[in-house]
C-alpha cells in the first residue's frame, strides 16, 4: 500500500499540472495530493513502530496515470485508483493491529472523501 500511496501522490503532481494553479480543479487535486502523502508518511511510521523494513519504490499506478490523456479521463482514473485502494483497505482492516486499524480507517476515509471532490470536478 505505501508504494501504491506514493505512486498516488508522484502522479496527482502531474495531473495538477493539467489544471490553472489554484483554479478550483486544481485546489481539488492538490489536497488530494497532500492526503496522498500524508498517508505515504503514516503508513511508513507504521512499519517502522512495527520493526518492518519497507520499500522506497514507487507503484505502478505512477506510470499508468500519467500515460492517460485527457483531463477528464486523467481524474477518472484517479478515481478508479482511489477505489482500488479502498477495497485494500478494507480487507486489511479486520487483520491489522488496534493503532494500523485506525490509521488505515482513517487512510480509507480520506480516499473516500478524495473520491467525492473528483466526482464534483468531473
Amino acid at each position: 500500500m505505501l508504494e501504491a500511496e506514493r505512486a498516488g501522490a508522484k502522479a496527482l503532481v502531474v495531473l495538477m499540472d493539467d489544471h490553472p494553479r489554484h483554479g478550483d480543479a486544481w485546489t481539488v487535486l492538490r489536497g488530494i495530493q497532500n492526503d496522498e502523502a500524508h498517508n505515504c508518511a503514516l503508513i511508513g511510521k507504521l512499519l517502522e513502530k512495527h520493526g518492518v523494513p519497507y520499500s522506497h519504490a514507487t507503484g505502478e499506478f505512477y506510470e499508468k496515470a500519467v500515460a492517460v490523456q485527457g483531463k477528464r479521463e486523467r481524474i477518472e482514473f484517479l478515481v478508479r485508483g482511489l477505489r482500488w485502494a479502498v477495497k485494500r483497505f478494507e480487507e486489511a482492516l479486520p487483520t491489522l493491529a488496534p493503532d494500523a486499524r485506525d490509521a488505515f480507517t482513517k487512510m480509507r476515509d480520506s480516499h473516500l472523501r478524495s473520491i467525492d471532490a473528483c466526482e464534483r470536478v468531473i
